[in-house]
């Protein structure tokens, strides 16, 4: 039996261990949503901590997406087009 690095090339690794980390950034999105829907809207405390947990969960996402090459095109949309010929 080989190892992982000779068994996998990098870019399937990467694949697999972003897809593996997006369920449990599902989940504790949902968590952080149903919490801000049952929990006391007027604790401050509560709703700043709830709201900083989603968005550790989009910078992750971010991060994966990142990693793998799969950045939005709106990223690249600002960069300069030469007119046609």
């Amino acid at each position: 039996m080989g190892s992982l690095a000779t068994e996998y090339s990098p870019a399937e690794v990467l694949g697999t261990l972003a897809h593996e980390l997006r369920q449990p950034l599902s989940n504790i999105e949902a968590i952080a949503y149903y919490l801000s829907l049952i929990l006391p809207p007027g604790d401050e405390k509560i709703q700043v901590q709830l709201a900083h947990i989603r968005e550790l969960v989009e910078q992750s996402n971010r991060i994966l997406s990142t990693a793998l090459g799969l950045e939005p095109a709106t990223a690249t949309a600002t960069q300069p087009v030469a007119p046609p010929a």
